[in-house]
């Protein structure tokens, strides 16, 4: 009988694709699936973090709330993204569905008792944590030095390779957050985020097909707007 990890769109992951072939019923073997509402949550701030995730469908955003109940969205989950991994022993984070969300859940120990056999584990998950800081250090160069439309040009690049690795290359960038979501990610006003999604259609740079759509229309100036690759 097929394992369902053979079809799942995260087997490539990080994580995933550590385990070649069958070997990947080793992973299957220990883990729990998943299913969460949009609004749901897999896991709140503070709780003990007992347990690993790799992200199978939908999207999601991992934030953290302020003493003063300010939230600071930390970034976007897509499907093969490894999330759970804390230095403490609670998260520090929580993870929000923004659609409805499959998973696979895994206790971090059971993971740990694999390392003997499959070196590529540890050194996977080695890997993730290392680019998961990278992306924390890009992050905080970007909304601490830039104005709101070079944030935004950065985040909808980023959106848009991220997607073309699950979906394929595109210049439609799926965004099934609330501009109140991408504003907390930003760290602006909803207002400025609206507005500056009117100065990029505006220059030409997107186009707003549809309120969860956007198009890249004009890549190359976005990308030196961002300061990124296009």
């Amino acid at each position: 009988m097929a394992l369902i990890c053979e079809t799942c769109i995260a087997r490539a992951s990080d994580l995933c694709g550590a385990f070649a072939g069958g070997e990947i019923a080793v992973l299957d073997a220990i883990a729990v699936r998943l299913r969460v509402e949009a609004g749901g949550y897999l896991f709140h701030e503070e709780a003990s973090a007992d347990f690993v995730y790799n992200i199978s469908s939908g999207m999601g955003l991992l934030e953290r709330l302020a003493s003063d109940g300010r939230r600071q969205i930390m970034s976007f989950t897509q499907p093969g993204d490894f999330i759970g991994l804390s230095p403490t022993p609670v998260y520090r984070i929580s993870a929000q569905a923004l659609t409805e969300m499959t998973a696979c859940r895994w206790r971090i120990g059971d993971l740990e008792a694999l390392f003997g056999e499959h070196p590529e584990l540890e050194r996977r998950l080695r890997l993730i944590a290392n680019r998961v800081l990278a992306t924390t250090l890009d992050q905080v160069f970007v909304l601490g030095r830039r104005n709101a439309n070079e944030k935004l040009a950065y985040l909808l690049l980023y959106l848009a390779e991220r997607q073309a690795r699950i979906f394929g290359p595109s210049d439609e960038v799926w965004l099934p957050m609330t501009r109140g979501d991408i504003a907390d990610y930003l760290g602006v006003t909803v207002e400025t985020a609206s507005r500056t999604f009117g100065v990029l259609r505006r220059k030409g740079l997107i186009a707003l097909p549809a309120a969860d759509r956007v198009v890249l229309a004009d890549r190359a100036s976005l990308a030196e707007l961002a300061d990124r690759e296009p």
